[in-house]
């Protein structure tokens, strides 16, 4: 993901943490997809707003959808470009965000996990 927050970029260079990032301003995190039965587990790496949520739940393929957020990695919130800065209540949000892009990248990786994962065991 691109890190376009000066603070989150320091929270990224300063953190004891130690997050890998490159030169680019640019931080590699991971999302994992699980299968458990007919339930499909999708990983977030931060904090999700709900329409993307609801968004990737419709999109995934078990008869259970559940989304874990805040794991593996914690980077701020994740908004869509649409939603980022678009009004004054989202000020904080976006500004504790990767950035404005974040969203979509988010979405497009997740989506990939889940149309090329192994499906889930269907209900007999």
């Amino acid at each position: 993901f691109p890190v376009e927050s000066e603070t989150l970029w320091g929270v990224v260079l300063h953190s004891p943490l130690r997050y890998p990032h490159n030169e680019d301003h640019s931080v590699t995190t991971r999302v994992n997809l699980v299968n458990l039965g007919t339930a499909q587990i999708l990983t977030i790496p931060g904090e999700a707003l709900p329409n993307i949520g609801f968004y990737l739940k419709r999109k995934m393929r078990g008869e259970h959808n559940l989304l874990f957020g805040l794991t593996n990695d914690a980077f701020g919130y994740i908004l869509t470009k649409v939603d980022f800065k678009s009004f004054p209540r989202y000020d904080y949000v976006s500004r504790t965000s990767l950035g404005e892009m974040t969203g979509e990248i988010f979405i497009e990786q997740a989506l990939n996990l889940v149309n090329e994962g192994p499906q889930p065991d269907r209900h007999q």
